[in-house]
């Protein structure tokens, strides 16, 4: 799974249970100590992912790896949407897990990962996401 803070909520996507790869999305209220299911009002959710990251960027969550797309969904609205995404050295990044990522400068930095032929990546990645 991911787990990251937005203003006062820590957001938890994905990850294995029971040997199973999911795809929901959980809430946790830092200030009232209380665990609410994010469930969305429209957009195709992202499949289910695990060796994945989730990476804030305003009111978006941007959810990267475990093949070579990105998904974001939109905290206000309350919907899943499948970005426009490029590298800014290289337009088509390609798929990985187990990477690390941040946010940087309006994007996703990504470093290193596992590629799905066991290829092990030592190289960083900037992804713009519109």
């Amino acid at each position: 799974h991911t787990a990251c803070r937005v203003v006062e909520s820590m957001y938890v996507f994905g990850g294995i249970a029971q040997g199973v790869s999911r795809n929901d999305l959980w809430a946790y209220a830092l200030d009232a100590h209380a665990w609410t299911q994010v469930v969305g009002a429209g957009g195709s959710a992202t499949f289910p992912r695990c060796y994945h990251s989730a990476i804030p960027l305003g009111n978006r969550l941007v959810v990267f790896g475990g093949d070579n797309s990105a998904h974001c969904f939109d905290l206000q609205r309350r919907r899943w949407s499948d970005p426009t995404v490029g590298g800014v050295h290289d337009n088509n990044p390609r798929a990985r897990s187990r990477h690390a990522a941040i946010p940087c400068g309006g994007g996703v930095l990504i470093f290193g990962g596992v590629g799905s032929n066991n290829e092990y990546f030592n190289y960083t990645v900037l992804l713009r996401v519109w």
